[in-house]
């Protein structure tokens, strides 16, 4: 059981540091939390490159690799400042966060226009006063996260949509 668990992680993260993809991992300001018995959810979202202003070292209005690259960090702390979950008020933060830039589809194959975000939250409850937070947006027409909640066991799933005027929402 628990080497299934790590082939899963090797092969996932092989997958997600691939940053060669052309295809993106996630539809674009969309994103996935995904309940299990654990008492775990994993979330994967895709959130503007430019979410992260910060790391436009150059202040192109873009983000290229290099700068991906320089900025990692910086990336994962911002991450943890804007996405987080609360129990009964109580803040859960992320954790295990892996970060996949997507490199445009057409024009500058450096240029980076969404970067996925994955890690789980863990000792949540479903049933207990659950609220997912996230103020990870880009400008302009780049301004909702629309979420997927599942349980699957149970047959729960819900979706909902967050924006820079509500950054949260209950789940189940």
């Amino acid at each position: 059981m628990i080497s299934k668990i790590i082939a899963r992680v090797v092969i996932g993260a092989i997958w997600v540091f691939s940053s060669a993809s052309s295809a993106h991992l996630m539809v674009a300001e969309h994103g996935t939390l995904n309940f299990d018995d654990s008492g775990a959810y994993y979330m994967v979202i895709s959130v503007p490159a430019l979410s992260f202003a910060e790391a436009d070292i150059d202040n192109s209005g873009s983000l290229s690799v290099s700068e991906f690259k320089a900025k990692k960090d910086q990336i994962i702390l911002a991450i943890l400042d804007k996405v987080w979950m609360t129990q009964n008020e109580r803040k859960k933060p992320l954790q295990g966060i892996m970060v996949s830039p997507q490199v445009a589809h057409h024009g500058n194959r450096d240029h980076i226009d969404q970067i996925v975000v994955m890690g789980k939250f863990i000792d949540v409850d479903h049933r207990q006063n659950l609220m997912f937070h996230s103020s990870l947006f880009g400008s302009d027409g780049e301004q909702k996260l629309a979420i997927t909640a599942k349980f699957k066991r149970l047959g729960i799933k819900q979706k909902f949509v967050l924006t820079p005027q509500q950054i949260n929402a209950k789940v189940f």
